[in-house]
């Protein structure tokens, strides 16, 4: 029927756990570096991942800021406080922003304590010292890095400051007002993210959000009866998304304005493309069916539920 592009604006921040640091509570994130015996790096995380790549990320940020090939990052362990100081998880679009400065914070101290090291059995200044590949150089001589084997430094990121990502969501949709059913012909997200670690991983992690966002938005629906019993508990009842419910889905990523208040310049992403989901599908239906005066107020909108506006509408 109608068109509707409606755009909906979205930002996430980082608004949970703290560290106490000159009598203010301020978010923390820690992570740790440390040789192996096989001339490569371990990274070890306080974050976890849920999905969104971050083992991935971490290994390219210590790896770059290390300038070392990614190869040489052998593993990155997360979500467990028993390998950092403290750990506080992924939440609030936080992995990058938090956990990623504070791998850099950790690679820039590592290089610190290798450096001091190095300069005492290379017989050189620290300054002298530089990481190259597998091997640590200093003034014309070399030593293997697995020389260093257990040599580690814990870096940390503490930031009172939030970071919003900001996004537009826009829906293209068809509605079929005696059935009730609606078909997204094109749903186009765009989202700045400041700087983007990883382009691949960001525009999935964005995409599979924004799939999780529509599946609340127009097919899971959580129904009790009048006792209180659950009755979608299956998924016979319950409607996940599959790959044929949204066919075509869009995901612009833009880096037009890093953030100014992180090392990295990186903002959340992944709540951007869930979030916004809900309001646009609304939006959308209510333009498409705006000859009815549809105004969807409830989620999911199901083809019954959709049906039953059309139907309210025409009585009044």
């Amino acid at each position: 029927m109608a068109i509707r592009l409606s755009r909906i604006y979205t930002r996430t921040g980082d608004k949970g756990q703290t560290a106490l640091v000159g009598g203010r509570r301020v978010p923390k994130e820690s992570a740790r570096l440390e040789v192996n015996d096989d001339d490569t790096i371990t990274v070890y995380m306080g974050t976890a991942s849920v999905g969104q790549g971050v083992e991935t990320i971490y290994a390219q940020i210590a790896a770059d800021a290390l300038e070392v090939p990614i190869e040489r990052i052998r593993h990155v362990y997360h979500g467990s406080t028993g390998i950092v100081s403290d750990g506080y998880g992924a939440y609030h679009s936080r992995s990058v922003v938090m956990g990623g400065s504070a791998v850099l914070d950790a690679t820039q101290k590592f290089m610190t304590l290798l450096r001091q090291a190095a300069g005492k059995r290379l017989g050189c200044a620290e300054s002298k010292v530089t990481l190259d590949v597998d091997k640590v150089i200093g003034d014309g001589a070399s030593l293997p890095l697995k020389e260093f084997a257990g040599l580690t430094a814990e870096g940390a990121f503490l930031n009172h400051k939030h970071t919003y990502s900001y996004g537009t969501h826009a829906a293209h949709i068809t509605v079929d007002a005696r059935l009730g059913h609606i078909q997204i012909v094109d749903y186009v997200v765009v989202q700045d993210v400041g700087r983007a670690i990883n382009p691949l991983t960001v525009r999935g992690q964005v995409i599979g959000s924004l799939v999780q966002g529509l599946g609340g938005a127009v097919l899971e629906d959580l129904q009790y009866d009048a006792q209180g019993q659950f009755l979608t508990g299956s998924l016979a009842d319950y409607l996940l998304p599959t790959a044929s419910d949204f066919p075509n889905l869009r995901c612009f990523i833009t880096e037009d304005h890093p953030s100014p208040i992180n090392p990295l310049g990186a903002k959340g992403a992944g709540e951007g493309g869930i979030v916004a989901a809900g309001g646009c599908m609304a939006n959308a239906l209510a333009n498409a069916l705006q000859s009815f005066r549809v105004q969807p107020r409830d989620l999911p909108l199901s083809p019954s539920r959709v049906w039953q506006l059309v139907q309210d509408a025409r009585q009044q």
